[in-house]
């Protein structure tokens, strides 16, 4: 990716917006997707004007996000900020207090992904070859937006979204290492998080890696 694109969504037009809601698509691709509570959604919905913002991506993707939020931060009638291609959005209230707070330098060192990327819940259709190795969950959670760090997607699968809490705490370690190691993983590699399991790395769709658990009866998935 070279830029990452956001959308300010507005309780009310300012100058150089444009004065209506998101486009349909849009809104359920960021609002409607978002794993934001039903309150926060409904917050956002009130918009009546958006502006579209994109933001070169160069050598350091925290710091494009940081200064995206900061410019945000300062507009009047802001709603909040969605992001399409992580699927998701959130109320403005957040953004504001990375700085209000002085959360800048914790951002750089612990990015909150859960404002700079998503969650999408993934119901899959199982085949023979999922039922002849065991696997019999076809509900997935996967992320969205790993790719704006120049990394792949993640997937787990989960029995209910009661999992979601434990599975993305997952992601952030693995994204974590990832992005500040240098090593994005790959189909074929095979790792172990300390007290979460060890897994092997399998293609789940493109730009998406599944997680499969390691089994030591086989040593196999």
């Amino acid at each position: 990716m070279k830029a990452i694109t956001l959308y300010f969504i507005l309780e009310h037009p300012v100058d150089e917006a444009i004065p209506s809601p998101l486009p349909p698509e849009l809104a359920l691709q960021t609002i409607e997707t978002s794993f934001w509570s039903e309150e926060e959604k409904e917050l956002l919905r009130r918009h009546t004007a958006y502006l579209e913002r994109s933001f070169p991506i160069e050598a350091n993707p925290i710091e494009t996000f940081l200064q995206a939020y900061r410019i945000a931060s300062t507009f009047s009638h802001i709603l909040g900020i969605a992001n399409p291609v992580a699927r998701t959005a959130h109320h403005i209230r957040w953004a504001q207090r990375i700085f209000s707070d002085g959360l800048e330098t914790i951002a750089r060192q612990t990015p909150p992904l859960h404002l700079w990327t998503g969650l999408v819940p993934v119901e899959v259709e199982l085949s023979l070859t999922d039922l002849l190795r065991d696997r019999t969950t076809s509900l997935w959670l996967r992320t969205a937006g790993y790719e704006q760090f120049g990394l792949p997607n993640l997937a787990h699968p989960i029995a209910d979204l009661r999992e979601t809490g434990w599975v993305h705490s997952l992601f952030e370690l693995l994204f974590d290492w990832m992005y500040f190691e240098g090593r994005p993983l790959q189909a074929g590699d095979a790792i172990e998080v300390p007290e979460r399991g060890r897994y092997m790395l399998e293609g789940f769709m493109p730009g998406v890696l599944a997680l499969m658990e390691w089994r030591e009866e086989n040593g196999a998935c």
